[in-house]
């Protein structure tokens, strides 16, 4: 059944990364117990991963372990009801680099003692823009 509502457009990968390349703010997911732990974290896209400033913690643990994440930012327009959102699946892990890190334009979303980084793979990325849904309520 035709609703006239438009449908949400796949963006390409190009898209994709390029949004990621602007860094700026996401959320990470993780397996936690019974459920996933999901963690907002600035980011940037450094060598061809997103790397994240984190201390000693979930973040850590997961990278130790080579754990699989899922890492999401998006941007809307609430005024439009717009907006997109970008989804890549890889794996963590403890930065091989860290000391080289430290002059990255990098902040850590959280205060407290942020000294670690940790990476993600780009192994999956997917992205959709949304089109205006004004009107269809």
């Amino acid at each position: 059944m035709q609703t006239g509502v438009p449908e949400n457009k796949e963006l390409s990968e190009a898209e994709c990364r390029r949004r990621l390349a602007g860094g700026g703010v996401g959320r990470i997911a993780l397996p936690g117990e019974g459920a996933p732990i999901i963690r907002p974290v600035n980011f940037l896209v450094h060598e061809g991963v997103i790397v994240i400033r984190t201390g000693e913690g979930a973040l850590i643990r997961a990278g130790a372990q080579g754990t699989p994440a899922s890492f999401e930012i998006d941007g809307i327009d609430p005024l439009e009801h717009t907006g997109w959102s970008v989804v890549v699946v890889g794996k963590i892990a403890i930065h091989p680099r860290e000391d080289a890190l430290g002059a990255l334009p990098l902040r850590a979303w959280a205060s407290g003692q942020k000294s670690r980084h940790v990476m993600i793979s780009l192994d999956a990325i997917s992205g959709l823009q949304i089109p205006s849904g004004k009107g269809n309520r």
